[in-house]
């Protein structure tokens, strides 16, 4: 576990800037008192642990209801979920990328709220088949 970096505080409280209280209030808390972990394989995946906090046995993941997309370094739609454990509590953060390949890495300034009518695509050009958000 480390510290976290200043862009993965700055998601955080962009997605904290988006739900209502008192989950704005307990993820911004929670940040005040989290290190992280990343996993970056297919995808991008930044799990957080809190100071003074023991995690449920199960954790069972809840993500906020926000749908959202950033793009990634080649301009490749990416999707982006911030998830809490069963007690609301800061989790982690999840990049998916749908077309071929790995995340490279997420342009943050792009970071926005998925349109209603907007569809990512499943493996890019070769395979268009849309997913509904």
């Amino acid at each position: 576990m480390r510290p976290l970096n200043g862009i993965e505080a700055s998601v955080v409280r962009w997605f904290a800037e988006h739900v209502p209280e008192p989950q704005r209030h307990s993820l911004l808390q929670d940040l005040e008192n989290a290190v992280a972990e990343t996993t970056n394989n297919e995808q991008l995946t930044i799990r957080f642990e809190i100071g003074g906090y023991s995690r449920p046995e199960h954790h069972l993941e809840r993500p906020l209801p926000l749908d959202t997309v950033v793009l990634d370094a080649d301009g490749a739609k990416l999707d982006v979920t911030l998830a809490t454990d069963k007690n609301g509590r800061l989790l982690e953060l999840q990049i998916l990328r749908f077309e071929r390949g790995p995340v490279i890495g997420p342009d943050w300034q792009t970071l926005r709220l998925r349109r209603p009518d907007e569809v990512m695509k499943l493996n890019g050009p070769e395979n268009p088949q849309p997913i509904k958000p």
